[in-house]
């Protein structure tokens, strides 16, 4: 937890240095992470209003959860669905019956789906992002090979042009990494 608050508020806020939290602390710290999710939803998530409005409605109830003294059963659900929601859907099977589940059972693309797009910018990124975290695997470090690209061909070539030739030259390692 101490990672993912350094991560949010900064390595020396004094919610990512605290050793030992009251109740009342964490229900600070958590009702702060919540407003910190909310800015980001604004900032990163555009669609339509129900979706804005069950999206809000999970992080209010995760927030009015914490006024309680078992605050965590509801502050989990109203992230649940927040999570959820932002993959599509709230899925409700209170009238499923029991047997096999359907092949769309998972599913949430009822109303809306979640597509990711890379740009070329943020391909080259990852590649680095990857190298960084040692995950995938990968037989060369992906900014040796971008140093080795621009000894050979210097700064001129776009992303675009240094990935076409990492993926030519390293084809298992671009594989790994977007497959």
């Amino acid at each position: 937890m101490r990672v993912q608050l350094g991560r949010l508020f900064g390595n020396q806020s004094r919610d990512a240095l605290f050793e030992a939290r009251t109740p009342a602390q964490w229900k600070a710290t958590l009702r702060r992470v919540l407003r910190e999710i909310d800015r980001y939803v604004q900032a990163n998530v555009d669609t339509d209003e129900l979706h804005e409005f069950i999206i809000a409605s999970g992080l209010l109830a995760a927030d009015e959860a914490l006024k309680q003294d078992d605050y965590w059963p509801g502050y989990t659900e109203g992230l649940t669905r927040v999570l959820f929601t932002l993959m599509g859907d709230y899925p409700d099977h209170r009238r499923r019956k029991g047997g096999a589940r359907s092949a769309d059972h998972y599913s949430l693309g009822a109303l809306r789906q979640v597509q990711y797009a890379q740009g070329v910018g943020q391909r080259l990124t990852t590649l680095l992002a990857a190298g960084t975290i040692g995950f995938p695997p990968l037989s060369a470090p992906p900014r040796a090979a971008l140093n080795e690209f621009r000894r050979l061909h210097g700064t001129k070539p776009s992303h675009a042009q240094f990935l076409r030739w990492y993926k030519k030259n390293f084809p298992n390692d671009y594989s790994a990494v977007f497959s």
